[in-house]
């Protein structure tokens, strides 16, 4: 929709019209133009009263009949909408509005069959509307689940108009839903011999190859997009993402770093450039980059999270803290961020506040095992016995675990629970005797026990 389509003086007339309740003639041609105007920007209000003025003025006009269809189905009155159908069909049946209000019709009454069919007769007498009615065409049959038909049909529709990028972008979308990337590589080669310049082709075949992990491949193509437009942020970065797969990471540095003089929102490739420092094992330059990043974007949790990271790897656990906290102050349902907390808690002794978090984490995740196992072991770590109890036993819920057993039976022997504590130490046994003797090793006192129990 171009910018002429709401600059339109001929709207701005009618509504002048309407507000100074005025009575102008309009042709039906004219009305037609309102009504539709008025459907595209979803106006409903103002596209019901252009089409009463106009069945008031053009009482029997089909165009207008048609138009009332088209406002009744973009308001959901399907019923009246077909209803309506049905009353002019006699003298509208080969009228190509007609047809593609039918196909229209039938799509939303979730029957594509019926609606591709008033579609493939709509273009039998079009000439203009092809690559639209195609796209239409192809929409049904992804309804359909037919991804190969619907294919066919933006094909068709690219073919009457190469440069309908809805047609172009659809065909590259049902080739990635069948996993087809030889021939989505072999369309994109035989529409850049016609299309050498496109630079969405360019930079669609160097993704697939990205894909592929051809790394010189993606780069050759993404070369070509940076040629076609050398302010493409797409081109550059994927470019450099290509360089990483090769292990070039100076080079990667260097082509992200391409982007900065023209990108308006550089934070993510100064972290990007953060990344690639590390993997060249220069820590104060990635840090640095993660800073740079964080001041262009304080929004942006991965950089925090990249920064705590970097902090955590140079033994700065209090920074790596606070840079992880920040990042969970944005994101508070990445459980990593939660994860990578708890692990600097830990190794600052902070077994209170780590234990908070694994607390989270269980409740966020309770179907990863290493998390309630983590949990468990610091709440014994710091005698925490009795909390331990029920959060055993809660994990065994969900995982009938040796190792669980095994921590269970060493809480109730320090409890005092003796009973209960020789029942989970059997079961533990019984799941994986295997794991006994380093369990006895991380569990003193059930060494104790096992003479008392004459289990070897």
């Amino acid at each position: 929709m171009d910018e002429d389509f709401f600059n339109n003086e001929l709207i701005e007339k009618f509504e002048q019209m309407l507000d100074n309740r005025e009575y102008t003639y309009y042709d039906s041609e004219d009305l037609c133009e309102i009504i539709e105007f008025y459907i595209e920007v979803n106006d409903s209000e103002y596209a019901k009263r252009a089409l009463d003025f106009a069945e008031k003025m053009h009482p029997d006009n089909l165009d207008i009949k048609i138009k009332r269809i088209e406002y009744l189905l973009f308001i959901g009155e399907l019923k009246r909408g077909g209803k309506l159908i049905q009353e002019i069909k006699e003298i509208a049946a080969q009228e190509l509005d007609y047809l593609l209000v039918q196909a229209r019709y039938w799509g939303m009454k979730n029957m594509p069959k019926k609606s591709i069919r008033f579609y493939e007769e709509a273009l039998k007498i079009d000439d203009e509307e092809t690559d639209f009615i195609c796209n239409c065409i192809g929409n049904e049959y992804l309804n359909l689940d037919e991804i190969r038909s619907a294919l066919e049909a933006f094909k068709r529709a690219l073919k009457f108009n190469p440069e309908n990028d809805y047609s172009f972008y659809s065909i590259i979308q049902c080739y990635e839903d069948i996993h087809d990337d030889i021939d989505c590589i072999k369309f994109l080669k035989d529409y850049i011999e016609d299309n050498p310049y496109s630079e969405v082709s360019w930079l669609q075949l160097g993704l697939l190859y990205l894909h592929q992990k051809k790394y010189d491949d993606a780069i050759n193509a993404f070369e070509y997009v940076i040629a076609i437009n050398p302010n493409s942020i797409s081109g550059h970065t994927n470019k450099a993402s290509a360089l990483e797969g090769l292990g070039q990471f100076s080079d990667a540095i260097s082509t992200y770093e391409e982007t900065l003089s023209f990108d308006d929102s550089p934070a993510v490739t100064h972290l990007k450039i953060g990344e690639n420092f590390e993997q060249l094992e220069k820590p104060q330059k990635a840090l640095k980059s993660y800073h740079i990043a964080i001041k262009e974007d304080p929004q942006l949790d991965k950089a925090w999270a990249k920064a705590a990271s970097l902090y955590d790897k140079l033994g700065n656990f209090e920074e790596a803290e606070y840079y992880i906290n920040r990042a969970i102050d944005l994101d508070d349902k990445n459980v990593e961020y939660y994860s990578s907390a708890t692990y600097y808690y830990l190794k600052q002794l902070k077994f209170e506040e780590a234990i908070t978090n694994l607390a989270i984490i269980v409740e966020m995740k309770p179907l990863v095992f290493n998390s309630w196992y983590a949990y468990t072991e610091t709440l014994i770590a710091i005698g925490e016995y009795e909390q331990a109890i029920p959060i055993i036993i809660a994990a065994l819920r969900n995982f009938n675990r040796a190792e669980l057993f095994y921590q269970l039976s060493n809480v109730y022997y320090l409890t005092d629970q003796n009973k209960l504590g020789d029942e989970a130490f059997t079961n533990a046994l019984l799941l994986n005797k295997s794991l006994k003797e380093s369990m006895l090793d991380n569990y003193p006192i059930l060494q104790e026990k096992i003479t008392q129990l004459n289990l070897k």
